[in-house]
C-alpha cells in the first residue's frame, strides 16, 4: 500500500493527471467552437444507435475494446441498453460478457507484454518492480475498485502491471461493476423504448450497487 501512496504523491503522476485534464478540457473547447451543440449530438446519438442495430457483432466488439481506452464505459453501456432495447436481460448478461473479457485482455496485456517491458527499460537501473505482499492484494483491488476518480482502464492495467492474482482481481472487478453495469443498460433500454419499468428497475439497480459499495467501504475503514 505505501508503493500505491508513492504513486499518488508523486509529481509525474501529478503531471499526468493534469495533462490529462487538460486534454479533456481542450477537447471540449474545441468541439464548443466547432458548434458541437445538443441537438447535434443526439443526432450523432441515433444515427450511431442505427448503424449499430444490424451489426451486433461490432457492438460487442466495441465493448470488449473501447472500455480499455480513454472511453466512457457507462456510455457504451447505455447505447447497448438502446440498441438491444427490445431485450434488455439478454443485454445485460452480453455486457457483463464483454466487461468480463476487457478486464482479462487489459489485464493480461500489463502483466505480460507491458510489464517486459518495462523490466527491460529499466534493467541496467537501480529501479526495479516491487513485488506485492500476498496480504495486500486484496486491500489494493478494493482501494482502486472502490476509490471514485481513477479510470478503470487505468485501475486494470495498474493491477495487472502489478500482478495481482487473477482469479482474485476478475472476481472483485465484477463484484464491484456487475451491478452497476447492468442497471445502465436497463436505463438505457427503458429509456430508448419509453417504458418506465426497465428505467425504474435499472435505477434500482445502480442504487443497490452504489450502497452495495458504500458498505464494502465501511467495512474497509
Amino acid at each position: 500500500m505505501s508503493m500505491l501512496r508513492t504513486i499518488l504523491r508523486d509529481r509525474r503522476f501529478h503531471r499526468l493527471a493534469g495533462g490529462m485534464l487538460v486534454l479533456a478540457a481542450g477537447i471540449l473547447l474545441l468541439a464548443w467552437r466547432m458548434g458541437v451543440d445538443g441537438v447535434m449530438l443526439k443526432s450523432w446519438w441515433h444515427q450511431t444507435e442505427a448503424f449499430l442495430a444490424g451489426r451486433p457483432v461490432l457492438l460487442f466488439a466495441a465493448l470488449v475494446i473501447l472500455p480499455g481506452l480513454p472511453v466512457p464505459t457507462s456510455a457504451l453501456l447505455f447505447l447497448a441498453g438502446t440498441v438491444w432495447r427490445d431485450r434488455p436481460v439478454i443485454a445485460c448478461f452480453i455486457c457483463l460478457l464483454a466487461i468480463t473479457l476487457n478486464l482479462t485482455w487489459t489485464y493480461w496485456l500489463a502483466a505480460r507484454p507491458g510489464r517486459t517491458l518495462v523490466e527491460k527499460l529499466i534493467i541496467n537501473g537501480s529501479l526495479r518492480i516491487p513485488e506485492l505482499p500476498l496480504g495486500n492484494h486484496l486491500k489494493l483491488l478494493l482501494v482502486l475498485r472502490l476509490t471514485p476518480g481513477l479510470p478503470l482502464f487505468i485501475q486494470n492495467y495498474l493491477l495487472g502491471f502489478l500482478r495481482v492474482p487473477f482469479g482474485l482481481y476478475l472476481g472483485i472487478s465484477i463484484s464491484c461493476t456487475g451491478l452497476i453495469a447492468c442497471g445502465v443498460v436497463l436505463s438505457g433500454a427503458g429509456v430508448a423504448d419509453g417504458n418506465l419499468k426497465p428505467v425504474m428497475v435499472g435505477v434500482g439497480l445502480i442504487v443497490l450497487g452504489w450502497v452495495a459499495v458504500q458498505w464494502m467501504k465501511s467495512r474497509i475503514r
